[in-house]
């Protein structure tokens, strides 16, 4: 009986099987609020009971689901959607519905988030009002979207370190410059001007450091200024008394003085006295008479005002007695002749200003209150326009709906005729024809789509009258098979089709119904032995799969990743083969088995990633040493790069592994930099020669680039293999020399000799350089000669030059040698021979004396010297012309070193004593 009691008609909400009532719940459309709460609050099922929470839009339900459900999850997912409706996740949240959202909530972290993200601000506010603590505040002063939310957590916020938090790490502006307002301590807003990341409050706080110094400096001068005036009112002090003295004598003589003009005009008042007592009677009698009259005529508006003061305190009473109503229409039509009254009364006259002051009180609350009840009654009508619109909306949706049930069209019919007789008071008639004219237009189109649907059920029971006796035929039936499998597989698709066609006559129903079901009984007979059979195999399943649940736990806790992962996944492979276990206990020992492999893999996840965490920072390490060792790989600094790249080296050592996969590629990197470096270090020399040979050929280069080229090259024509040798080419015309040419030329030769000083060029390559340089040069002075004349790189005036120095070296030379040493003892004559001592005698004004040879010697030194430093300045002159001229020019230098030194010698032989 328990199992086929399962397939009677009844409502899937109740059903027994708590999938059945899983799948009916997600079904639902989020508008069966009732339903749901129904649900949720009295399901058996926790799983039920939450899926029902999910689609709950009820901020009270939720709440009381929250507080009182039995089940954690449940209780979660309540806290989870009363969150997301403050938070307005679903469409078409309401702001009471949001508010009251907030209220039902108690977690401090859940209405944090609500405060700082919530789109609509009344909620955000709502939700930081209810948060106490400082650190919470501070933060929702720091990172709040709406701007009054920030405003609000920050007025409440009075922890010192929270304001100082608030102030640097805020990006709002207006919360960072309210903590600047409220911090004092110098330190501080030093630090706030420093650090700070909004701009604006960096910017306040040096601005009140600068107010800071500015009234220090105020203080500062006031003190001065208060004691530079003690001392000028000490001053004062003695120049008043001097003052005062004097001015005391001054004042006795004026007295006496005084004293003679009073008795003088004594007598002369008593005489206009006299005068004056006439008249004065005369006028009084007059004012007398006019007093009397005034007197009376005051007594009477005197009167008329104490009457008027009389009235109006008595309005005033009466005003606030009809403040005191509560009804605001009554209070409306009681305080309006008040009002008319009280305004012709203070018209004509001044008002106690205390009876004033009291009406004017009550007509301020007066006015406040009514301001309020009306928009109170407005909004009020507002919103049950808004709530009878969206309910048209949702019943005209309902009507034309093509999946309608009958069950949904009668709830909405009702729902209609309940609408139709309580339509509250609208904001104005027209819409209160409109609302009604569409319930009407709703309900109209409704009820034939329900009536024939209320037709489509009837026929549809009258039709599963025969579907239920042919399933009963098919039940019966099944009495002539054997196989329990087919049985059993027959018997459910009949339940299954069964239930589909359980609606019918209440009469026909119960007989049909005791058919299908002794059929059952009887077929059913058969399976029983068949499913003890299955009974003990799913318990041997349920043991197997039970051990390798503790197989799985033992190993959930291990460190060694890859063996353990490999006998995970084998026992998962196993557990595929394993068919299924007891009925009701497949999820809990699945759940079992996956949590323990969930909890390997989670640990193991978290360790890889902790170990993906360590290969990118040494990943990182080892890229900058990369780059570091391919920035020095081409360096020419040698030792300093080779010390560098060895540091390198040691450092990559001490650097811990990086991913595998980009291991070897990184080494690779760091290893061909280093090889690259060393290799060229050693052939360092080698390079270095080669640079230096470079420099030297870009000079050449440089000066070739210069010269112009042979004339028939330049016309592309070529020079006859055949022509003689000694036949001259024919040239162009010297053309315009380029703009500096000469500096150029000379910026060029100073590199060249420059270059030239320094050595470890190739013997050979130094050659064929220098030839190169050399015949630049004469062809570039050679085409622009006259852009060289007379400057130091003009080859024919350094010729002369050299000449000159050469020429006036060779007379020295003879000029020391003497007439015997330059012509021959034999070839000179006596008399030339005395002629050449008295010259020499004259020449050193020594006549009858010997020439002093030291002087001369010394002198011919200096000219040596001389001409030695004139040769080495002297530009470029062609190789042939320079080799000669060096030749004789050294000759002649020997020569005078010859002829210095054995006159030295000479004289020292004559210095001796005899």
């Amino acid at each position: 009986m328990a199992i086929l009691d399962r397939f009677r008609t009844q409502a899937r909400h109740k059903h027994p099987d708590a999938a059945v009532r899983l799948a009916f719940v997600q079904e639902l459309p989020l508008d069966e609020r009732e339903l749901l709460v129904e649900i949720a609050r009295e399901d058996a099922d926790p799983r039920v009971r939450r899926a029902a929470v999910a689609k709950l839009l009820d901020p009270a339900a939720l709440a009381g689901v929250a507080k009182d459900d039995a089940d954690e999850q449940v209780r979660t997912q309540a806290v989870s959607m009363l969150r997301d409706i403050a938070l307005e996740a679903f469409e078409g949240v309401a702001e009471p519905d949001s508010h009251a959202a907030v209220d039902a909530l108690a977690d401090t972290k859940t209405l944090i988030a609500i405060a700082k993200n919530a789109t609509r601000e009344s909620t955000a506010l709502r939700a930081a009002a209810r948060v106490t603590d400082v650190h919470a505040l501070g933060s929702i002063a720091r990172h709040a979207e709406h701007e009054p939310v920030r405003l609000q957590a920050f007025e409440a916020l009075h922890d010192h370190g929270e304001l100082l938090k608030t102030a640097l790490n805020s990006e709002f502006r207006d919360p960072t410059l309210a903590a600047v307002e409220r911090i004092t301590d110098r330190g501080e807003l030093d630090q706030i001007a420093s650090r700070a990341k909004n701009k604006s409050a960096a910017k306040r706080a040096r601005a009140i450091l600068r107010e800071i110094e500015e009234r220090e400096t105020a203080e500062r001068d006031a003190r001065h200024a208060a004691e530079a005036a003690a001392a000028a009112e000490a001053a004062a002090a003695v120049a008043a008394e001097a003052e005062t003295a004097a001015r005391a004598a001054e004042r006795e003589r004026a007295e006496a003085d005084a004293e003679a003009r009073r008795v003088q005009d004594a007598e002369e008042a008593e005489r206009r006295a006299a005068q004056d007592a006439a008249a004065a009677r005369l006028r009084a009698e007059q004012d007398a008479a006019e007093q009397a009259r005034a007197e009376a005529a005051a007594e009477a508006a005197r009167q008329e005002q104490e009457r008027r003061h009389a009235r109006l305190a008595e309005l005033s009473t009466a005003a606030a007695a009809a403040l005191a109503v509560e009804d605001p229409a009554a209070a409306r039509r009681q305080f309006a002749p008040i009002r008319k009254e009280w305004s012709a009364l203070s018209a004509a006259g001044e008002i106690d200003p205390a009876v004033a002051a009291q009406y004017a009180e009550t007509e301020q609350a007066f006015a406040a209150r009514d301001a309020a009840a009306r928009e109170a009654d407005e909004r009020a009508r507002r919103e049950a326009l808004a709530r009878l619109q969206q309910f048209a909306s949702r019943i005209e949706a309902t009507a034309t709906r093509t999946d309608l049930t009958l069950k949904a069209g009668e709830r909405a019919i009702k729902e209609l005729r309940t609408t139709l007789g309580s339509i509250p008071q609208l904001p104005s008639k027209k819409d209160y024809e409109e609302i009604v004219k569409r319930l009407k237009a709703a309900q109209t189109a409704l009820t034939p789509k329900v009536q024939e649907l209320r037709d489509i059920a009837d026929w549809q029971r009258w039709a599963n009258v025969g579907i239920q006796e042919q399933l009963c035929e098919k039940m019966e039936a099944l009495k002539a098979l054997d196989d329990p499998e087919t049985i059993a597989k027959q018997v459910r698709e009949l339940q299954a089709q069964w239930r589909q066609a359980a609606d019918v006559p209440r009469a026909q129903g119960e007989v049909l119904w005791k058919r299908f079901k002794a059929a059952h009984d009887e077929a059913w007979a058969k399976c029983e032995a068949h499913f003890a059979e299955q009974a003990v195999a799913r318990n041997d399943n349920l043991a197997r799969k039970v051990a390798l649940c503790e197989r799985a736990e033992a190993l959930a806790d291990s460190t060694n990743w890859i063996k353990t992962a490999d006998e995970i996944k084998a026992l998962q492979n196993e557990w595929k083969t394993i068919g299924p276990v007891t009925r009701g206990q497949e999820k809990a020992v699945w759940e079992r088995f996956r949590a323990a492999c969930d909890r390997f893999f989670t640990r193991r996840h978290a360790d890889l990633a902790e170990r993906k965490k360590v290969w990118g920072e040494n990943l990182t390490k080892k890229e900058a040493l990369i780059t570091r060792a391919e920035a020095l790989q081409d360096s020419t600094d040698w030792d300093t790069a080779a010390a560098e790249i060895k540091r390198l080296q040691g450092e990559w050592k001490n650097i811990g592994p990086v991913k595998k996969s980009r291991s070897e590629a990184l080494w690779q990197r760091f290893r061909g930099a280093c090889d690259h470096f060393f290799s060229r270090y050693s052939q360092r020399h080698d390079i270095a020669k080669g640079e230096r040979a470079a420099a030297r050929e870009a000079i050449v280069a440089e000066l070739e680039a210069l010269a112009p080229s042979a004339p028939s090259q330049e016309a592309g024509l070529g020079v006859p293999e055949a022509a003689d040798a000694q036949t001259p080419v024919e040239t162009l015309p010297p053309a315009e020399p380029p703009a500096d040419l000469v500096a150029k030329v000379r910026s060029i030769r100073g590199r060249w000799q420059s270059e030239l000083a320094a050595r470890g060029v190739d013997r050979d390559r130094a050659a064929e350089l220098d030839a190169r340089f050399a015949a630049a040069f004469a062809r570039v002075v050679s085409a622009y000669p006259t852009a060289f004349a007379g400057t130091d790189l003009d080859p024919e005036a350094n010729r002369k030059r050299m000449e000159s120095i050469v020429q006036r070296m060779e007379d020295l030379a003879k000029s020391l040698a003497g007439p015997t040493t330059a012509a021959g003892d034999a070839a000179i004559s006596p008399t030339t021979r005395l002629a050449a001592m008295l010259k020499e005698a004259l020449a050193a004004n020594t006549i009858g004396g010997r020439v002093d040879d030291d002087s001369r010697f010394r002198a011919a030194n200096e000219d040596v010297r001389q001409a030695q430093a004139s040769w080495s300045r002297i530009g470029p002159v062609p190789d042939d012309t320079r080799r000669a001229l060096a030749d004789r020019f050294q000759r002649a230098i020997r020569r005078i070193s010859d002829a210095t030194a054995r006159g030295s010698a000479a004289a020292v032989t004559s210095a001796r004593p005899r």
